[in-house]
């Protein structure tokens, strides 16, 4: 079949870069689709987007691959609902007991308590500063950050306590904080990358669906 015979098609879930649920390697019992033309029983799974609030243990984790360029990370999310198809994040999304398919980017775990726990780790009087890069694993604007503003939150705190932050994003959404990021910018902490895929955007909703045009992060890079 080819590809604009799925897309349209009654199975092609529209807004998704996921089209189904992968085995999750951790679980020992399973019901897994694994090709879209198995299993004559099969109950589809809801491709709402669910909001999972939760109180984390940690926030703050130290990175120890040599090839990432950061030494420290913080999520607010785990998930993404950006829905990036080719996401290295995926696989790690098994560990919460999910799917790295849809899963992934429809049930979003929003850690809550994220911006207690940053105040609480940089209160400890051994933590030497260096950058904390702010989501190395998922979006930190992503459409989640709009109803809960929890990257706001720990722009503050860092702002606060003069911590030097870096971000990475596909979402025009960080212009909203924009004076708090200023406000970073004027004692040089802070550090932003804007990822740019393509500027066709037949490619981009199938590649990226959930997240903002080519044309809007050239306006957030201005």
């Amino acid at each position: 079949m080819e590809d604009h015979d799925i897309e349209q098609s009654n199975t092609y879930k529209k807004g998704r870069g996921a089209q189904i649920n992968t085995k999750n390697k951790f679980q020992k019992n399973e019901r897994t689709r694994e090709h879209i033309e198995s299993i004559d029983d099969w109950t589809e799974p809801n491709i709402a987007t669910q909001y999972l609030e939760e109180n984390a243990k940690g926030l703050v984790n130290k990175v120890d691959s040599p090839d990432v360029g950061m030494w420290y990370s913080m999520n607010p999310y785990q998930g993404c609902e950006h829905g990036c198809i080719y996401c290295y994040a995926r696989n790690s999304f098994e560990y919460w007991g999910y799917s790295a398919g849809l899963d992934f980017e429809t049930k979003i775990i929003v850690k809550k308590n994220a911006p207690d726990l940053l105040r609480k780790f940089l209160m400890n009087p051994k933590w030497e500063c260096v950058p904390i890069g702010l989501s190395g694993n998922t979006d930190c604007y992503q459409p989640a950050e709009k109803k809960f503003r929890i990257t706001r939150q720990l722009l503050e705190v860092c702002n606060e306590f003069n911590q030097p932050v870096g971000m990475i994003t596909k979402n025009a959404g960080m212009l909203r904080d924009k004076d708090i990021i200023q406000e970073l910018a004027k004692k040089n902490l802070v550090s932003i990358l804007v990822s740019i895929t393509s500027f066709n955007e037949d490619l981009r909703r199938v590649m990226e669906p959930r997240t903002t045009t080519g044309k809007q992060r050239i306006k957030l890079i201005e």
